[in-house]
């Protein structure tokens, strides 16, 4: 798919109005060119918001950004919404996807919320505060922001929520405990809320008791309504989600880096659209550097991802953007009203094996671990992050590749293994996790996915590797 950039906001009235119809009415038309591979993916005309940089800034955390659109009923591709350089971050079309909420955030100054319309006019200060979430309230249709205030770098003590069009009528939703910046999310009811509170602990609360459940540990935390509220968090791989069933506890592994030419690299700003099928992410990150989701790069896109029917796997991709500069931050709206995907899925949700587990965090290891002895050599050893490259994260593995020289216990049939070793503790790099190749050990090793308490640490593995299963070092000193 050729996308074409437009180097300039859409500010056409006559056209603004055409593309409002296309997109958010019932009329009907066939798209080619740009638009056709999302919009066969998703059956609906379909939007999406992003932030651009030159590739250096992917956690836009600066002030040279700017703003891009991208709709499939307009045939235009890729679009400057707003060209001024500046602070945008997480931005967020509305419920009716006509108008985007972005906050300006220029650390360590308190963050500014913003409204503008989808052609790129009528852009306004909300509030003051941090936009989390917006959300359409079931009764009478209205659009509501919740904002985040009271905040250090990445957290918020205090929640609220007002209408879009009424900032002034702010109502307190939480103060129980921090709440991250990123991955809030409220059910269609108003009743839960999805979350970090705060990061690395990840979970659901209901806002009406002001509790919280922990469900386990990661970032990038989203919620969506299927048979009732479905739940994720992003592994420190930045490479998987474990999804959880809210109301019976089932929980199962996900892939989200699997888009064609990933190639096994990590994946970022993973979120779930409006319509529970869909979600979308930035990627690959796969330039190597001490932490590959802050390295960035203008390899970095915008993907449209489909989960099958049962949400076991991504299904379908669909790639949005194509240029030579960074894409992140992606939020889409589809038009649910038209998309052949039901919101609600009428068989299981989860593969056969998903089953109510412990949260991540107990000490007990599988009996199933697949403990390997063997006598390895280093052959390819993994670069070091400096503590300062992986925070907020304290702790960070490493995956190094190594010649199995023999297996003294259990089986493995591969010449080659890859093993995840801790590299930081506490924010200090180990002595023991500089090693250089061809040096020997004798290791004692467990299948990495049955330590459950590892996935919310930062993992840094090269993407080159992925083709084998990953193994965890368990070695006594």
């Amino acid at each position: 798919m050729t996308l074409a950039r437009v180097a300039r906001p859409f500010h056409c009235a006559l056209a603004s109005l055409a593309l409002l119809l296309a997109g958010c009415s019932g009329a009907t038309r066939t798209v080619d060119g740009p638009g056709s591979d999302v919009r066969a993916l998703t059956g609906a005309p379909t939007r999406v918001v992003w932030v651009q940089s030159d590739g250096s800034d992917p956690g836009a955390e600066g002030t040279q950004l700017i703003l891009m659109g991208f709709d499939t009923q307009d045939g235009k591709g890729e679009r400057v919404i707003l060209g001024e350089r500046r602070s945008y971050h997480t931005p967020m079309l509305t419920p009716r996807g006509n108008r985007i909420v972005f906050s300006s955030r220029i650390i360590p100054g308190p963050p500014e919320i913003f409204m503008v319309n989808w052609d790129g006019t009528g852009r306004r200060k909300l509030a003051d505060g941090f936009a989390m979430a917006v959300w359409q309230n079931p009764a009478d249709g209205g659009e509501w922001v919740y904002a985040g205030t009271e905040n250090t770098k990445y957290d918020f003590a205090k929640v609220t929520r007002f209408p879009i069009d009424a900032p002034d009528r702010r109502e307190l939703v939480w103060n129980t405990s921090m709440v991250s910046m990123e991955g809030f999310r409220v059910t269609a009811d108003g009743r839960r809320a999805g979350g970090m509170w705060p990061w690395p602990d990840a979970g659901v609360a209901d806002l009406a008791n002001k509790t919280w459940k922990k469900l386990g540990e990661g970032c990038w935390t989203s919620l969506t309504d299927a048979r009732g509220p479905l739940f994720w968090y992003f592994d420190g791989a930045h490479r998987n989600v474990t999804m959880v069933d809210v109301d019976t506890g089932a929980r199962w592994m996900v892939n989200i880096n699997n888009a064609p030419g990933f190639n096994g690299a990590e994946v970022f700003h993973p979120r779930w659209t409006n319509h529970p099928r869909f979600l979308s992410l930035s990627g690959p990150y796969n330039q190597g550097g001490p932490n590959q989701a802050r390295t960035g790069g203008p390899q970095v896109e915008v993907y449209l991802g489909r989960f099958s029917a049962d949400f076991s796997k991504v299904e379908a991709w669909a790639r949005v953007t194509n240029n030579a500069v960074g894409d992140s931050h992606p939020d889409v709206w589809i038009d649910v009203a038209r998309s052949p995907y039901p919101q609600r899925p009428s068989g299981r949700i989860g593969p056969a094996s998903a089953a109510a587990t412990r949260a991540p965090g107990g000490p007990s290891v599988p009996p199933d671990a697949g403990q390997l002895v063997l006598n390895v050599r280093l052959t390819r050893p993994s670069s070091i992050p400096t503590p300062e490259s992986i925070l907020p994260y304290r702790n960070a593995l490493v995956v190094n590749e190594y010649e199995v020289l023999g297996v003294l216990e259990g089986t493995y049939a591969e010449r080659r293994i890859l093993i995840a070793q801790w590299a930081i503790r506490d924010s200090r790099t180990l002595a023991e996790a500089r090693q250089s190749a061809g040096a020997a050990f004798t290791l004692t090793v467990h299948r990495y996915d049955a330590h459950a308490e590892l996935e919310g640490e930062r993992l840094i593995r090269d993407s080159e590797s992925s083709g084998l299963p990953l193994y965890y070092d368990v070695t006594k000193p």
